[in-house]
């Protein structure tokens, strides 16, 4: 193992280029998810931190030191900001295992991602594309797109540092300024960025980072009228709560929320191949992920089958402790939260449902001390079952059977969420009908979890509204700008 003691300093906050500490002294533990222990502390931020961070941002922007610079030069910049990422992949990795639990190969994966984004979005720097009209009277249209200002980044706990490229990149290639908030359960990883960022030659108040509760630090973003656009991953309820506290300001917000995405599988699709998938598509990530498929609709003729099937493949994945390199699976993010995901299944047995694999906590070495819990089926589950309907954000999957199509995107739609789906089916004509039959924003068809960054991602219904990734991100932090310039000579309309 590397050190990791470079990106665990002081516990403070990035603000206008320097780490300073929460503006009352407060800190907040951080605990390993593996092993209960606390390693590090970080800052408990406080609203004046926010002022202080948007301020600094604000300043940036407004005095051009990033703004204002050649979309070339933003990207030289942020490609060696990736370049730095890839240098300290290793140590990041580690960092990010520690943090958040997750098996170090998952790790790897998204500090390579992270880079990957920034890269993508130095790229386009620069490149928005405008329009030009001719208008009566000699006049002459140019519609432009211009950064939107100071952007407000709140993150979830579940992928930290690739959230910090996912929202970061197309933020900063964009022109903007930016003041970002991670969980306080997974800050490390994003205040090493910011650092590494700074050392890549960001000018300071550019990438500000506020560390802290989120009830304390990201509501003081979401209600700061200074604060241009707020960009929020997390938690339904608490979006609709940020979306109020936008409306409040009268400023723009995008919000990318909760799923109980479904994989359908039909009949004549090919199960060596979409079991395995249908597993990755909820166990990827301990199943903390936004648009897990966590809710499989098999067809009634292959539903027995395929529940065999999909239970000996999820009891077979390996669940280790996440510095072993055999670790498929590690351990979820907290205490609280394991047991709220053992509280939806333990319901979900109360209401009839049968667990035909997991359902129970690991506690014996060695997972003594951390938060494990193993992949889970749940069969005989009814679709007015609330582990049907709500997301649980845990390794734990409902298999349902459906008889016809009709059946099958009535069930898919049955939820209040839409952010993705997968559909299964070695006859492409059907998988495409009934793929636009299904409320979501984001769709498979014969494969699943494939998150390429050129594919705008995100919801409808309670999932949100907005798109990150692809050159949608990129408009997510610009604004469109008519400017008119007068053609024939300016006639006095008060003249007699």
């Amino acid at each position: 193992m590397v050190s990791i003691e470079r990106f665990l300093g002081e516990p403070g906050h990035i603000i206008d280029g320097v780490r300073v500490a929460a503006s009352d002294g407060g800190t907040l533990p951080v605990e390993d998810p593996a092993t209960g222990e606390v390693f590090a502390s970080i800052a408990a931020g406080t609203p004046a931190d926010v002022d202080r961070a948007v301020a600094s941002a604000r300043a940036a922007f407004r005095d051009g030191r990033w703004s204002r610079l050649p979309g070339i030069e933003r990207g030289r910049i942020l490609t060696r900001l990736a370049a730095l990422i890839r240098d300290h992949a290793e140590e990041l990795a580690e960092l990010e295992t520690r943090d958040t639990g997750h098996p170090i190969g998952d790790a790897r994966f998204d500090v390579a991602d992270t880079a990957h984004h920034f890269e993508y979005y130095a790229g386009l720097a620069g490149k928005s594309v405008g329009q030009a009209h001719q208008l009566a009277n000699g006049q002459l249209l140019n519609v432009v797109h211009v950064p939107a200002g100071v952007v407000g980044a709140i993150n979830p706990w579940n992928f930290p540092i690739a959230g910090a490229g996912l929202k970061g990149g197309p933020i900063l290639a964009s022109g903007n300024s930016m003041v970002m908030k991670p969980s306080n359960l997974t800050s490390l990883s994003t205040l090493a960025v910011a650092e590494l960022a700074i050392e890549a030659g960001l000018p300071p108040g550019v990438f500000n980072v506020v560390t802290g509760s989120g009830s304390v630090v990201g509501g003081a973003i979401a209600r700061h009228p200074d604060v241009d656009i707020v960009s929020f991953t997390g938690g339904t309820e608490t979006g609709m709560q940020v979306m109020r506290d936008r409306a409040d300001v009268g400023r723009r917000v995008q919000l990318e929320l909760g799923g109980k995405s479904p994989t359908i599988v039909f009949e004549d699709a090919d199960l060596d191949e979409a079991v395995p998938a249908a597993a990755f598509g909820i166990f990827m990530n301990q199943g903390q992920n936004c648009s897990a498929g966590s809710r499989i609709l098999v067809q009634a003729s292959i539903h027995d089958r395929f529940v065999e099937a999909l239970t000996a493949r999820a009891a077979a994945i390996r669940v280790l402790p996440p510095f072993d390199p055999r670790a498929q699976q590690g351990a979820l993010i907290s205490g609280e939260h394991l047991a709220k995901v053992d509280g939806w299944v333990q319901r979900a047995v109360a209401d009839g449902a049968r667990v035909t694999t997991g359902g129970r906590r690991l506690t014996d070495a060695p997972f003594a001390g951390g938060h494990f819990y193993p992949p889970t089926v749940l069969a005989d589950v009814t679709p007015d079952a609330a582990v049907f309907q709500e997301e649980v954000f845990g390794p734990v999957v409902v298999v349902v059977p459906f008889t016809d199509e009709a059946e099958a995107i009535a069930l898919a739609n049955a939820t209040r969420y839409g952010l993705a789906a997968s559909v299964w089916s070695a006859d492409i004509r059907r998988a495409m009908r009934v793929g636009a039959a299904i409320d979501t924003g984001f769709l498979w068809i014969n494969t699943i979890n494939s998150h390429p960054i050129e594919a705008p991602f995100g919801g409808v219904k309670d999932s949100g509204f907005g798109r990150e990734e692809g050159l949608a991100a990129i408009e997510n932090y610009m604004v469109q700008r008519s400017i008119i310039v007068g053609g024939d000579r300016f006639v006095d309309p008060y003249a007699d």
